[in-house]
């Protein structure tokens, strides 16, 4: 009859056609060889429905994903295409922070001070957060080399003392300029860190 059919057929079972008025009609066994291939049909035209909404969740997934330099649509903390343009922040609390704008951005963000003061706390946060990370696993590497050096065997006590010199000998550069950045930040992080019951 006139309207749309959609066919359930659950589990090998008789289905169901839902005309356009809604109410119910059992299928007749003759046509379920033409059902089964109306319902493939219709299973490939379903997929190539949602095609679109797969682009469109792949292209944003890689166009943000894995997005290492700690930046977004607007900036990056590393140099790469098309964050080619380095600025450094001079609006916000902490100045002489390097980032990468595009050209777009130079065109437009750049000329509005408003624009560019947001932007820039953006990019200090950003850093502050790198940073953090930063530090942290440049402690996890520091503490693995002295562990390492404390329980490797076999080696004598002139090797064993000279890997530990050098496990203690190794910067934590990214601690220190958190600590010089950012003084109140890192305590703050080390708080927020611990978990309270």
């Amino acid at each position: 009859g006139p309207g749309f059919r959609v066919y359930t057929n659950g589990f090998g079972g008789p289905g169901f056609a839902f005309n356009a008025g809604g109410m119910p009609r059992q299928r007749r066994a003759g046509g379920a060889q033409q059902a089964q291939q109306e319902e493939s049909g219709a299973g490939f035209r379903q997929m190539l429905q949602l095609l679109p909404l797969l682009v469109l969740f792949l292209l944003s997934f890689f166009n943000s994903g894995g997005d290492s330099g700690g930046g977004n649509k607007y900036f990056s903390l590393t140099a790469r295409q098309p964050f080619v343009n380095q600025l450094h922040t001079k609006l916000v609390h902490i100045k002489d922070i390097p980032y990468y704008v595009d050209d777009r951005f130079l065109r437009t963000f750049n000329r509005d001070r408003y624009q560019l003061a947001q932007v820039e706390r953006m990019v200090e946060k950003s850093y502050h957060t790198y940073l953090v990370q930063e530090c942290g696993n440049q402690s996890t590497y520091k503490k693995r080399l002295e562990r390492d050096a404390r329980e490797r065997r076999g080696v004598t006590e002139e090797e064993r003392s000279r890997l530990l010199r050098r496990a203690e000998e190794f910067e934590l550069v990214r601690c220190v300029e958190l600590e010089n950045l950012f003084p109140q930040g890192r305590q703050n992080d080390a708080r927020s860190s611990k978990v309270s019951f």
